[in-house]
């Protein structure tokens, strides 16, 4: 192992450093005072980045919510059922030929004895005071026993009602009669009297 030996500075050396040391000013900080600045310019810049981090933590916090109410704002809709407009039921049935109108088919004197009273009534229904539901399953009964039994003509009283146009039972009764069920049976249909629209008259096919 080589010794370093200390060389010495020789003269034109030593006036050369005493000429650039001349004007430096030499520092008095202790290395104590150094190390003690340099530890709180650490702490301060610590303490810096929380501050920064405690900044930014609650602005990511309150994004989240934000993104999730976002989602549920869109999602929602889907389980919300839209308002159903009220829908409106249209007549299926059409309404049995005018009521004393000559239906085609039928001769000049069967109408006629028909029309004017002279055919005997085989049958009669009174509905007068029945509930519509109820009136409606008599009258299908009605006729369907009728035409199996080979009745000619049958009388249905539905009364007068209230009103212009009467009661239920009597502005029905037409569109009941007006069935694809129960048209094909019918032959015509008509008022006992002018006067009295209170119930009607049913000229009935015959059986085949």
């Amino acid at each position: 192992m080589s010794v370093v030996r200390r060389r010495h500075l020789r003269e034109e050396e030593k006036t050369l450093w005493s000429m650039v040391v001349r004007d430096v000013a030499p520092l008095h900080v202790p290395h104590r005072a150094l190390s003690a600045a340099r530890a709180a310019e650490e702490e301060a810049a610590a303490e810096a980045d929380d501050a920064r981090g405690k900044r930014l933590a609650p602005a990511a916090q309150k994004k989240q919510p934000r993104h999730k109410r976002r989602l549920l704002t869109v999602e929602m809709p889907l389980f919300v059922p839209a308002a159903v407009p009220p829908v409106r039921v249209q007549r299926v049935m059409q309404p049995v030929e005018e009521i004393g109108r000559r239906a085609p088919g039928v001769d000049t004197y069967s109408w006629r004895t028909f029309t004017d009273g002279r055919m005997k009534v085989e049958r009669r229904l009174d509905l007068h005071g029945m509930v519509a539901e109820d009136a409606f399953r008599r009258l299908m009964e009605f006729m369907d026993v009728a035409y199996r039994s080979g009745l000619r003509c049958v009388e249905v009283v539905t009364g007068l009602g209230t009103g212009q146009e009467g009661g239920i039972l009597r502005r029905e009764l037409p569109h009941w009669l007006g069935r694809a069920d129960m048209r094909h049976r019918i032959l015509g249909v008509t008022y006992p009297h002018a006067g009295n629209k209170g119930s009607v008259r049913i000229l009935l096919r015959r059986r085949r």
